[in-house]
């Protein structure tokens, strides 16, 4: 017992939910020009929550609905059913089924009540997911660290802290990670290039059309040759640039 309570005491737990802030990070952006600018958000990231809130209004409705109005017609037995008298004076049988509509069984109505609300919950994680996955902003500062470490005149480059910035970020907030840890990917969408993160799951989107990249708007291409030089060296993300652009075509 002793053994397991010392284990759960060793455990660190996350202590801050959320964005975190760029200061708590040890990281300032002050008087930094932005790598990346993204301009104007595609619209659904623009109305993320007015798609949530919708989304939910819809599914709570939905739910409702589901487990106290979805009935099913069940006719009456005919000892039960109204007889009206014919013109002879005799009755004569219903030529229309009588009967009512009841409630489904509850297995029945909790199953699809329990589809509808993962399939609102599960849009509505997918929505606040991808935004956060979007690149607004971003910076290409050095650490802290490394700065200090490493002398000016060493010749030896000083590690480059990547800082990213998405629409659930406010200025001073932020994702920072080392630049090493990340890669330029290809995306399906031609506008657009991805960053992968080489000890985390997902990536970020980055929307080059209409963009600003080291502070001026260019083509696609350009922008697409100037983040990769910027992340690898001259040389280097040249040469890795043509040979993206020679699987673009080959691709294509």
């Amino acid at each position: 017992m002793s053994a397991l309570l010392g284990r759960l005491k060793a455990l660190r737990l996350p202590t801050h939910v959320g964005p975190r802030s760029l200061k708590s990070q040890g990281v300032s952006i002050e008087n930094v020009k932005p790598v990346y600018d993204c301009g104007k958000l595609a619209w659904w990231a623009r109305w993320t929550y007015f798609l949530v809130i919708a989304d939910l209004v819809v599914t709570a409705s939905a739910c409702e609905l589901t487990l106290n109005h979805w009935t099913m017609w069940e006719e009456l037995p005919k000892d039960n059913s109204v007889f009206t008298p014919s013109s002879d004076g005799q009755p004569s049988e219903p030529t229309e089924a009588v009967g009512h509509y009841v409630k489904r069984p509850l297995w029945q109505r909790g199953l699809f009540t329990l589809a509808n609300f993962a399939g609102g919950v599960g849009l509505a994680a997918v929505l606040l997911g991808g935004r956060s996955r979007i690149v607004r902003r971003m910076f290409i500062v050095p650490a802290a660290s490394s700065q200090a470490s490493v002398p000016a005149t060493s010749g030896i480059a000083a590690e480059r802290l990547l800082v990213i910035q998405s629409p659930l970020h406010t200025s001073s907030q932020g994702a920072v990670m080392p630049l090493r840890r990340t890669r330029l990917l290809h995306s399906p969408d031609k506008n657009e290039m991805m960053i992968g993160l080489k000890d985390r799951r997902g990536h970020y989107s980055l929307s080059l059309d209409g963009a600003e990249v080291d502070g001026a708007k260019m083509s696609v291409w350009d922008a697409r040759k100037s983040l990769y030089t910027t992340w690898y060296g001259e040389k280097n993300g040249m040469q890795m640039f043509l040979k993206s652009a020679k699987v673009k075509e080959d691709a294509s």
